[in-house]
């Protein structure tokens, strides 16, 4: 499944969570300077409503919180107080949606638009629609960083439900793919739903039933037009790379998407120290990029039935098809196979902008 989630350097999001942890720190007598230490931003910035912020931004953010001593809730705590119309257009179009299937579907479209550090999938399993969260992406993450910023996902994603069919709806199952913390017992209080660790993935539960509410402000021409409106954020985001961005396109482009560092300076007539330099000021580093291409790369090719893994191993730049498995897995959490086999089932039961069957997730397909 394409999912439009654009790259972590790229400053294109408003400051609102960054803003929320400020606030929520500052009433526990921690200065905004202390949380925003290294972001290049400050205070003011927050309150320029042309502020725009980067994934790498929000995660300095959340990783000052954790090194100032944020004790457990704090998470919890941010993702509860961010509803729905503090994500801007995004948030107000998902409040709009005529049914809880346009909010998953819309939701997961327009993930880009929202600095997440994980990516969001809605699937149905079992009779019950679901989120689930991360898919590996997150495992690149230091431990207390990945739980802190589940938890606050979490959070947040109760938070929609209640905007969307009021307080009294609740999930109804949380799974996580770690052991269960120190502070466990607030999972439960706060998600309002019983909660299970050590399962392979992390996910939200929603009863099936929620499927056939109305959201209690559905208007079809609002989403509509929130839609149309975020549909030219979201192109805006994704016409506007920078140089990080660029050096991430040059390379897609040249027939050896394992190209090194010196090739791709000499693309851009600089050398190597330059161009290590000017990726560092947005905030990533050639690797990072490279791998990003090979991912990209490689998961086109599992779709094609007719490339085979070692095949794909050497367009993408490996050595070997080993190599080229051990990468994967750190990118994506999952094997060459089980990919490629997960997309095969997907394309069988796929059916465009509708919930499917058991396992099956959300179809992105242009209505």
């Amino acid at each position: 499944m394409s999912q439009r989630i654009t790259p972590p350097w790229g400053r294109h999001y408003p400051p609102y969570q960054i803003t929320a942890l400020v606030r929520l720190l500052q009433r526990k007598d921690v200065p905004a300077g202390a949380v925003l230490a290294g972001t290049g931003l400050d205070a003011a910035a927050l309150d320029d409503v042309a502020c725009r912020t980067s994934v790498l931004q929000h995660l300095a953010v959340w990783r000052n919180a954790l090194a100032l001593g944020a004790v457990p809730g704090l998470s919890f705590e941010l993702g509860r107080g961010l509803h729905l119309p503090d994500h801007g257009t995004y948030g107000l179009m998902l409040l709009s949606c005529e049914s809880v299937d346009d909010y998953f579907r819309r939701a997961e479209t327009y993930q880009g638009l929202v600095a997440n550090a994980l990516a969001l999938e809605a699937r149905i399993d079992g009779g019950d629609a679901l989120w689930v969260l991360g898919d590996g992406g997150d495992r690149e993450l230091p431990d207390g960083l990945r739980i802190f910023v589940l938890e606050q996902q979490f959070a947040q994603l109760v938070t929609q439900l209640h905007d969307l069919l009021g307080p009294e709806v609740r999930p109804t199952l949380a799974r996580f793919a770690y052991p269960a913390p120190a502070h466990r017992a607030m999972y439960a209080e706060q998600l309002q739903c019983p909660c299970v660790f050590g399962w392979h993935r992390n996910e939200l539960h929603l009863g099936g039933e929620v499927l056939s509410m109305r959201p209690r402000l559905a208007n079809a021409f609002t989403a509509a037009v929130l839609q149309s409106a975020c549909e030219g954020l979201l192109a805006e985001v994704e016409e506007s790379p920078g140089f990080a961005g660029k050096v991430y396109q040059a390379l897609r482009l040249l027939p050896d998407p394992g190209a090194g560092m010196k090739a791709m300076a000499s693309t851009f007539k600089m050398n190597e120290r330059t161009l290590r330099r000017r990726l560092a000021r947005e905030g990533t580093s050639f690797s990072n990029i490279a791998d990003q291409v090979r991912h990209s790369v490689a998961t086109q090719h599992l779709q094609r039935p007719d490339a085979s893994v070692e095949q794909i191993a050497l367009i993408t730049g490996f050595s070997d098809s080993a190599n080229f498995r051990r990468a994967f897995l750190r990118w994506t959490g999952m094997t060459p196979a089980q990919f490629r086999r997960q997309h095969q089932e997907r394309r069988a039961h796929s059916h465009p902008w509708t919930l499917r069957g058991e396992n099956a997730s959300v179809s992105l397909a242009a209505p």
